[in-house]
């Protein structure tokens, strides 16, 4: 009994005494342990020796700064009207006597649409025609007689003939003008559009006749915010697709474009050009319009590297010795997983990537070699 009561006693003072020596210090295997488990946890493999990091280090991965134009794309919706259109209208009232189209036809410029009823000034014309024979013929026997010396005839005699024969041939001019006007021509190429026009209708002066448009080529009006008119000038190449034509894309180039801004939307109207040789495009058709930007090269980061403060948005650069330092930053545009920014940042910098939150001013920062980023950031 006495042997087995002091046998408890040795075994609970050997248990204390183990108890002891570890919280003292005097067993290091256990906190060495731990150590190299930290390590392990931050990205370190397999037991490193203590003096490889300081033990406050922080884990992080970097990327290069790349200097590179935003490439963006300003999108816009437009619609599409021809190059020339316009509503052909009578100049003179009228009677229609023949039409010399069809709806939906093409035609040249001169070519007649439309003669409306021209009897009275057919016959205005002949009388004036037969008044200027007239007087061609007595200037004529005026000049022969006055060429032979002849007293029968004076100088003033004849000047009076040739003054008479220039007012006939003015009148046949008026005369001719008013016949001519009877027949509406076409005033350029295109196509005439539907109309309702029937052989012996009254057609009161300037009332419209047809339609004519040349859609050779398309004008997509569009408009475009005000932060974009630096990428806004002439020629600048433009894509453009429509509803009605899936799959089809369309390029054309900005012909003209407003010189203010909407002081209300704050856009600017653009108006681009798009060739239509085979008559696919119909003016009044909706555009999706794509233009490619051009804005100058700017320092390109990954976003997981800005972070936010009550200041606004920065990163972390690695200084000398890998010393963290914070750079300001002004976002400017973001395409997938990087950013364009204005900021203090030269091409080749290396700016904090994964874990940029765990870092603070002047702390230790041990890289990651592994995830470091070597080449350009793709934009």
């Amino acid at each position: 009994m006495n042997r087995g009561l002091a046998l408890i006693l040795a075994l609970a003072g050997a248990f204390a005494l183990g108890i002891w020596v570890s919280s003292s210090g005097l067993i290091g295997s256990d906190s060495k342990q731990a150590r190299i488990s930290a390590l392990s946890e931050t990205g370190q493999q397999g037991d490193a020796p203590e003096e490889a990091f300081p033990t406050n280090a922080v884990f992080v991965t970097t990327a290069d700064v790349a200097l590179t134009p935003p490439r963006s794309r300003i999108q816009s919706i437009g619609t599409g009207k021809a190059v020339r259109s316009v509503h052909v209208t009578a100049d003179v009232a009228g009677t229609v006597e023949s039409i010399h189209v069809q709806p939906n036809t093409d035609v040249r410029a001169g070519d007649p649409i439309v003669t409306l009823e021209r009897e009275t000034q057919e016959i205005l014309l002949g009388s004036a025609k037969a008044e200027f024979e007239k007087q061609n013929a007595s200037f004529a026997r005026y000049e022969t007689l006055l060429s032979q010396h002849s007293n029968a005839v004076s100088q003033a005699q004849v000047d009076e003939a040739r003054a008479a024969l220039a007012v006939a041939q003015a009148q046949v001019a008026e005369a001719q003008y008013e016949y001519d006007r009877r027949i509406i021509r076409a005033p350029f190429a295109g196509r005439i559009n539907l109309n309702d026009l029937t052989v012996g209708s009254y057609l009161p002066q300037g009332a419209e006749i047809v339609t004519l448009v040349d859609a050779s080529s398309l004008l997509v009006e569009f408009t475009v915010p005000e932060t974009s008119i630096a990428q806004i000038r002439t020629g600048v190449p433009v894509r453009l697709s429509t509803p009605a034509l899936q799959g089809r894309f369309f390029d054309g180039e900005i012909e003209s474009f407003d010189s203010s801004i909407d002081e209300e939307f704050r856009t600017v109207r653009v108006r681009a050009e798009v060739q239509n040789p085979q008559n696919l495009l119909v003016p009044g058709m909706t555009f999706s319009v794509s233009l490619a930007s051009s804005d100058a090269p700017l320092p390109t980061v990954p976003a997981v590297s800005i972070l936010w403060n009550q200041n606004g948005a920065y990163v972390w650069r690695l200084g000398n010795e890998n010393k963290p330092e914070r750079v300001e930053v002004v976002l400017r545009h973001r395409q997938s997983d990087n950013v364009w920014v204005e900021a203090d940042l030269n091409e080749g910098d290396q700016v904090v990537k994964d874990g940029a939150f765990k870092v603070s001013q002047g702390a230790e920062i041990a890289v990651e070699i592994a995830g470091t980023d070597k080449g350009r950031i793709d934009g």
